[in-house]
């Protein structure tokens, strides 16, 4: 969807292939190679504006832009672009798909770009290496910002409105709890596993069968997450895994 992001000018036009280009930073002098970028959004006139938007910074050029997942996916595979950004829209498992490329070496470092903060998608995003996490609402400034630190700083960056919640522990990223609402950030990674596969409709049998627990195991899970979350009915439970980013219809 277009929305607050797009606040400048659109002008469509077609992004060539990266020839290895480098840009001259404007202050020091000294030439940076260009970020080969690209984007896998929900529709065609998303990728053609955010394209034309991005490569307005000096050092950012758009290889290729697709709503198409699995087109897009073969195309990174050909492309080997250094940073995508993808969608989490465009399917229940887009996002571990565009993981499952850095880990081939296809795509250096992935930026999930959601429509505003999930807790839940974030929370699970964070045990991944190389993915970083933006929304449109952060603003166009912050976005290329991000593609250019993550391109040529290898750091991991997180949308400025939960960027003070992503706590750097000896175990790695974790996102703070929230202190006045109950929150996904309070559930262990069992619970919120537990919790996705209920949400997307499996039963406490299931759920024992498919995790290789038993179903008083998979109940007491239940139990505790659902009590975290304040929940009291199996409908609410969905709902907030929607809400939350915990699964992706």
């Amino acid at each position: 969807m277009i929305n607050d992001l797009y606040h400048h000018p659109i002008h469509s036009r077609f992004v060539p292939i990266s020839s290895g280009k480098v840009s001259i930073h404007p202050t020091n002098g000294f030439s940076t190679p260009t970020v080969r970028a690209m984007l896998m959004l929900s529709t065609a006139l998303d990728c053609q504006s955010l394209a034309a938007l991005l490569t307005q910074r000096r050092g950012i050029e758009v290889v290729e832009s697709t709503a198409e997942l699995d087109y897009g996916l073969a195309r990174c595979r050909r492309l080997s672009p250094q940073v995508l950004m993808i969608d989490p829209q465009l399917g229940g498992d887009a996002v571990d798909q565009a993981v499952a490329l850095v880990r081939e070496t296809y795509v250096g470092h992935v930026i999930v770009l959601d429509d505003r903060v999930h807790e839940g998608r974030l929370a699970k995003l964070l045990i991944m290496p190389a993915v970083s996490y933006m929304t449109r609402r952060s603003g166009l400034d912050a976005l290329q910002a991000a593609v250019m630190r993550v391109a040529h700083q290898s750091e991991r960056v997180f949308d400025p409105a939960i960027d003070h919640r992503v706590l750097r522990t000896p175990r790695g990223l974790r996102l703070e709890q929230s202190p006045d609402l109950p929150s996904i950030t309070a559930l262990t990674a069992r619970e919120l596993e537990v919790m996705q596969r209920l949400a997307q409709g499996s039963s406490v049998r299931d759920c024992a069968q498919e995790m290789h627990l038993s179903e008083s195991t998979i109940d007491n899970h239940k139990s505790r997450l659902m009590k975290k979350l304040r929940i009291h009915k199996a409908a609410e439970l969905t709902h907030v895994a929607i809400r939350e980013g915990v699964i992706t219809v």
